[in-house]
């Protein structure tokens, strides 16, 4: 008797194929259900509602505007040093706020990860879009902002969604590599925000990095190679203020490919630990 093949060989897929990224084309209904469950839990019973989004970045440009312009001295010429403040936080928001609330989108879903099958990858998707419904608020904030400070729409306004993809991009990666730990490390959320703290400091958000450039020397280049998001952040501020941009073209160009690395590192570190969250969460 001779031995017949099987009709249908399974494998688990390999390469690039494993990432399966049809997965959010497929499920894509139910990663615009997440996001709006998530804006909708974030808001609810509290006073101000929606307004925090706005109180939030404002509060804390205008303690940034009085620390480092002030006492530090860094408004000397400078009558929208509080834009630019403002305008920072907004670029954190984007980035900041998204490794946030991806880190923490499977141990806060932990009951629905172990009793129903979705795909995994829809959670931290739906955790980003969530973050920039605060971004969209602060943004219009901003614009509405821009006239009393006698601050005026350039051309390179036309680049915002170019910095905007490439923070949020940086984002979902890094979110993805701490939502995966957090499964089985719990350290990482109290780890997270210290890191995301120092991360704000030492990045220019709170202050122009044409202030700083000449403090940093011979260790500019080594900063903008460990902390590609200050290039991010520092080009998103010049989309909206406009001036002189004060960053090379070779650090924009590695920040954008940093963006991309990073994505796909977090991409395939989620996938492999993602056949684990059910049992170890």
């Amino acid at each position: 008797m001779t031995e017949t093949k099987p009709l249908i060989l399974v494998r688990p897929p390999q390469g690039l194929a494993a990432l399966n990224l049809h997965e959010l084309t497929q499920y894509w209904e139910l990663v615009r259900t997440f996001a709006q469950r998530e804006i909708m839990l974030r808001y609810r019973q509290t006073a101000l509602g929606v307004i925090w989004v706005v109180l939030q970045p404002l509060l804390t440009a205008g303690i940034a505007s009085f620390v480092f312009g002030k006492v530090a001295g860094f408004s000397q010429g400078d009558p929208a040093f509080f834009l630019r403040a403002f305008s920072g936080q907004i670029a954190w928001t984007i980035f900041g706020l998204s490794i946030f609330k991806i880190s923490t989108c499977l141990v806060g879903n932990s009951a629905m990860l172990s009793k129903v099958f979705f795909p995994r990858l829809t959670l931290p998707v739906a955790s980003t879009l969530a973050a920039q419904m605060d971004t969209l608020v602060a943004f219009a904030a901003f614009v509405l902002l821009m006239p009393f400070f006698g601050v005026a729409p350039t051309l390179a306004i036309l680049t915002i969604p170019l910095w905007f993809a490439a923070l949020a991009t940086m984002a979902l990666g890094l979110g993805m590599m701490m939502a995966a730990l957090m499964v089985s490390y719990r350290d990482v959320q109290f780890i997270l925000p210290v890191w995301l703290n120092s991360l704000m400091v030492f990045s220019p958000v709170q202050w122009p990095l044409a202030k700083m450039a000449g403090k940093l020397g011979a260790l500019g280049t080594l900063y903008f190679l460990v902390n590609p998001a200050a290039i991010l952040i520092e080009g998103f501020r010049w989309s909206l203020m406009g001036g002189a941009l004060g960053i090379a073209p070779w650090q924009v160009a590695y920040a954008a490919v940093m963006s991309v690395v990073i994505l796909l590192l977090g991409l395939l570190i989620f996938r492999m630990q993602e056949r684990r969250f059910a049992d170890v969460i």
